[in-house]
Formats: structure tokens, C-alpha cells, sequence
């Protein structure tokens, strides 16, 4: 496997990122005509906070994008490897799980049921976490417990991409972000493949966002939201199985989404609510709910990690043994900004 250094060198690697952001990027309008002419669209509602009829489903490019930008670069990176096709298995089930509840719906518990039996798939395939840093030097070694969590971290960081995926560009923001991390994690450790795929997720988000940003012209839908986060959750587990990364550093560069669909999700079962109905409950929510603009929500939320995620991740790498430390005070600042908005929050009278 030739260098990350190497990679960025070389012009068919290059050319295969470049193909991954294309794909949407120059798709997108025949994709949004299609979707038009075939009734799939998104509607005003009591959960969505968009005006007029949007296509969904732009997601599937993303994947198309990820796919390509991999067969291009598959020979010349020597990815030959069982992660490889581990990772192409993701994507594709993903977005075709995605796909088909974006097409007609597909029922709860059908849903989460073929999304357990592909978090399995890719833990087992790659071998289970059998040790993981929690942070600096704390080590925790027990392959049964560690994978059982790796599967639900798995399953709630691909559902809850799809909750937070309600507001004109939030979830590609996010999956920038996120994949910029990582790129960033596997760069300095010398992990060529995951680096590379972590490249080809930003280029293919960056090709999304143009279409997707404020005022969205098409949304992720599930084909979309579900390999985005199937992704990040495929860069934690192997960030942790390489030892790239403890697990304060995966929860810190997820935290903004974390943090607010995490707490959402748990005053919603204290309160007695059901959880996996539609609602209007998370903080992005309740900040569209009080008048704010769609672009002032995605400026917020990309402020947030540039500006309080991004300082505790570089130190985190720069000084492994504050790594701890610094997440949960990220964690911590991240939790009162949303207690804020939730406390703050006064529901609006019918008929205004």
C-alpha cells in the first residue's frame, strides 16, 4: 500500500476524489428531474421545516460518487484487501436500504432490522473490536462486550445522521467535517485506504452540498443520510481497531450531532414518547421553530465544530493525554448550549 503522502501525488488517485465529487455534483439536475417526474418528493408537514415540494433521494449519487472514485483507484492503491470489499458492501446496502424507503417506506421495524443485520456483517468481517484507548492511556481489552457496543455506537451513529438530516445542508456539513477528522487521524497514522476513502467521502459531500446547501434544491433523503453515517461509524471502528484514534477522540468529532440527537433522544424517553416517531424536537428544530433561517442553522452548527470541536481535536491529537479531558469538555459546553435552546424554546400558538 503506497503512503498517504504518495496518494496525493498521484494523478489517478487524485482524478478517482475528483470522480467521487462529480458524480453529484454534475448529476444532481438530471437526478432532481427524475425524482420530480416520479412524485418523489418531500412535502411541508408538522416534522419538516422546508417550504414547497423537494425531490428526495439525492443521496444515492453520494454513494455512486464513493463507489466510483473507488473502482478508479482500486488497482493503482492496491486495496485488494478484505476491508475493501467490506466497505463497498456497506455502501451498497446502505443506500439501497436508503433508497427503497425513500421510493415507498419501508416499516420500522423491517428497517432496523436489516440495519442489524449490517452492522453485524461489518463487525464480524472485520474481525470485532478486541481493544480499544478509551482515552490516553486507558485501554479497555474484551472482544465480546467491545463489539456488542461497536454494534449499537454502529446503529445509532447511522440513525442518528438520519434524525439530524432535517435542515438544508446540515448532515453533508456534518459529513465533511467529520470525514476531514478522520482524513486527518489516518494521515498521521499512515492509514493509506481509510485516508483515501475519507477523501472520497469529502469530495462527494462537497459535490452534494452545492445542490443541497440553503435553499435546498434536492435532499439526502435515507439513501443518503444512512452512508453517511454507516461511514463515520466504519472510520470509529477502524480508528479504534488500529488504534488510531481512543474513543474520546471518535466522540469528539461527532459530538455536535451526538450531543444533540443523543440528549433529544433521551428526554423524549423520559417524557414517555415514543422515539422513533417523527418530531420536531431536536435543537436545530426548535431554532428554524423560532425563526431562524436555514443558512443561519448550518452557519451555527459549522461554527460549532470549527470553533470549539476543532481547537479540542487538535490538541487531542497534538497531546494524547488531555484527550479525555478535552472531549468531555466539549461534550460538556456542547450539552448547555443545547439545554439553552431547549429551555428557550416557546412553542408558537396555533394560527400564528
Amino acid at each position: 500500500m503506497i503512503s498517504p503522502d504518495q496518494m496525493l501525488a498521484n494523478p489517478t488517485l487524485v482524478a478517482g476524489v475528483l470522480t467521487a465529487g462529480l458524480f453529484p455534483l454534475l448529476l444532481t439536475p438530471m437526478l432532481t428531474r427524475w425524482l420530480i417526474a416520479h412524485g418523489q418528493v418531500d412535502r411541508p408537514d408538522t416534522r419538516r421545516t422546508h417550504l414547497g415540494e423537494i425531490p428526495r433521494g439525492g443521496g444515492v449519487l453520494i454513494a455512486a460518487g464513493l463507489l466510483a472514485g473507488l473502482a478508479m483507484i482500486w488497482p493503482l492503491a492496491e486495496i485488494q484487501s478484505q476491508q475493501g470489499l467490506v466497505l463497498c458492501g456497506l455502501i451498497i446496502s446502505l443506500v439501497v436500504l436508503g433508497a427503497s424507503d425513500d421510493a415507498g417506506g419501508i416499516g420500522v421495524g423491517l428497517r432496523f432490522a436489516v440495519q442489524v443485520i449490517i452492522a453485524l456483517l461489518v463487525i464480524v468481517l472485520s474481525d470485532g473490536v478486541s481493544s480499544i484507548r478509551i482515552w490516553a492511556q486507558a485501554e479497555w481489552s474484551q472482544i465480546w462486550v467491545l463489539s456488542t457496543l461497536a454494534l449499537i455506537s454502529f446503529l445509532w451513529l447511522v440513525n442518528l445522521h438520519n434524525f439530524m438530516d432535517g435542515s438544508d445542508g446540515l448532515a453533508a456539513q456534518q459529513a465533511i467535517w467529520s470525514a476531514l477528522a478522520y482524513a486527518a487521524v489516518f494521515y498521521f497514522n499512515q492509514q493509506s485506504f481509510e485516508f483515501l476513502v475519507a477523501l472520497l467521502l469529502v469530495a462527494s459531500s462537497c459535490g452534494f452540498l452545492i445542490w443541497n446547501r440553503p435553499r435546498a434544491r434536492i435532499f439526502l433523503g435515507d439513501s443518503g443520510s444512512l452512508v453517511l453515517g454507516g461511514l463515520i461509524a466504519w472510520f470509529a471502528i477502524r480508528a479504534l481497531q488500529t488504534d488510531s484514534a481512543s474513543l474520546a477522540i471518535c466522540i469528539l468529532i461527532s459530538s455536535v450531532f451526538v450531543v444533540d440527537a443523543t440528549a433529544t433522544l433521551l428526554t423524549r424517553l423520559v417524557r414517555g414518547e415514543r422515539w422513533y416517531t417523527p418530531h420536531r424536537s431536536h435543537a436545530y428544530q426548535r431554532l428554524i421553530d423560532q425563526g431562524w433561517s436555514h443558512a443561519r442553522v448550518l452557519a451555527t452548527y459549522t461554527g460549532l465544530n470549527v470553533l470549539i470541536v476543532l481547537p479540542a481535536l487538535f490538541f487531542s491529537l497534538a497531546r494524547p493525554a488531555l484527550d479525555g479531558s478535552l472531549a468531555l469538555v466539549c461534550v460538556g459546553v456542547l450539552i448547555i448550549g443545547w439545554w439553552r435552546i431547549q429551555s428557550a424554546y416557546k412553542p408558537k400558538e396555533k394560527g400564528e
